[in-house]
């Protein structure tokens, strides 16, 4: 399987238009992410994918993390494109959906409710394989919007729930239960998504998880309020003073990659036909150019490229990707200090101190299947 992937990153570099290639490359690469699908173990449910949260401050901190944040990625992107697949393929998706979803109850709300957790809830598997943090209660999450936006977009739910995940997403923005202290200061104000639901948590802006919340709502079919609004102008804003591009760990704190933060933008617009965020479309599709003439790791040309075919622009550029790519590459990081003032926030964001950074194997093949089917 490894020499047949290989020839698939090739036939991705030459190929990337012929039909018969891409149907080729699209097999191999769900048997791939199929092959990565665990069945049970004694730590990861069956069904789930596997996934890595890294110290990088820590010479050899690497532990394996059982968060339903990759498994959910995962199982939404495969959905998007079914319907453009072979009845076999199809079938596969859903094999893989069906086994995956099986697994979201144990991020539900430990009190029932309709929102979702980065980790187990019942009892909390907060921060696994971790001799000092999984011991200690402080250190446990509050639900959050952006877990939350992604398995409602890869699993089905009644209006009813999505009703009151709609209120629950209201009453949790800034200004109802507290008022943001850690962004740009034109920002504090705006009655916008935050991040989490817990009571506790202050209010955490990130523009990643704004994008797929109003995927949600517009995915859902829920009631457009003040607050959605709201919450697109203020991407509009980052977008327009370049502060995705110049100050990516502060109005992104739990992504922080300015090639990560252009796809979530990219992939928002490219579905969105309400809140005026078609007017930034070009000033994407520029930056989105301007940032692949610099960056220089593989994976993130590779989300620069799915994020011009999610805009309708055509890509011929050359990729070329190793396995050993998915090394070094972190497409998540769980920020310990998103929530403090600004000075500090982006002080602890660069020097690294307090993040812990995130990849999964199963995940970056995905994006791989995801061009594919793109250029399909």
């Amino acid at each position: 399987m490894i020499k047949i992937l290989k020839y698939i990153l090739i036939l991705i570099l030459i190929w990337p238009n012929q039909a018969i290639s891409q149907n080729f490359i699209i097999d191999s690469l769900l048997n791939k992410i199929c092959s990565l699908q665990q069945a049970q173990s004694s730590f990861y449910p069956h069904g789930h994918f596997p996934s890595q949260r890294v110290y990088l401050k820590q010479k050899n901190y690497v532990r394996e993390d059982d968060n339903v944040f990759f498994t959910g990625l995962i199982v939404w992107t495969l959905q998007t494109y079914e319907s453009r697949l072979t009845l076999a393929n199809h079938k596969l998706i859903d094999s893989i959906s069906k086994e995956a979803i099986k697994n979201y109850p144990l991020y539900r709300n430990k009190q029932g409710g309709v929102t979702y957790n980065f980790w187990r809830t019942s009892p909390s598997g907060h921060f696994p394989n971790d001799s000092y943090f999984s011991k200690r209660k402080k250190y446990q999450l509050p639900d959050d919007l952006d877990d939350t936006s992604i398995l409602y977009h890869s699993s089905s739910h009644s209006d009813s729930e999505r009703v009151v995940l709609k209120a629950q997403m209201t009453v949790h923005a800034n200004r109802n239960k507290g008022t943001i202290y850690n962004t740009f200061r034109e920002f504090r104000h705006k009655p916008a998504y935050s991040t989490w639901f817990g009571d506790k948590m202050p209010v955490d802006f990130d523009v990643c998880v704004h994008a797929n919340a109003l995927l949600l709502v517009l995915n859902q079919k829920l009631p457009l309020d003040e607050t959605d609004i709201e919450t697109a102008h203020l991407i509009v804003e980052v977008v327009k003073k370049d502060y995705h591009i110049n100050f990516p760990q502060l109005v992104s704190p739990h992504y922080q990659n300015v090639s990560v933060i252009l796809y979530h933008l990219a992939r928002l617009i490219s579905k969105q036909q309400e809140f005026g965020l078609l007017g930034i479309r070009e000033k994407i599709v520029g930056d989105i150019n301007s940032q692949n003439l610099i960056a220089t790791h593989p994976m993130e040309k590779l989300l620069l490229q799915n994020s011009l075919l999610l805009l309708g622009v055509n890509s011929l550029n050359n990729i070329i990707i190793k396995e050993t790519d998915f090394n070094n590459f972190y497409f998540f990081v769980a920020n310990m200090t998103s929530t403090m003032i600004k000075p500090l926030k982006k002080w602890f964001a660069k020097s690294k101190i307090t993040n812990f950074y995130y990849k999964s194997e199963a995940y970056y093949w995905t994006l791989l299947f995801e061009n594919a089917c793109l250029k399909l």
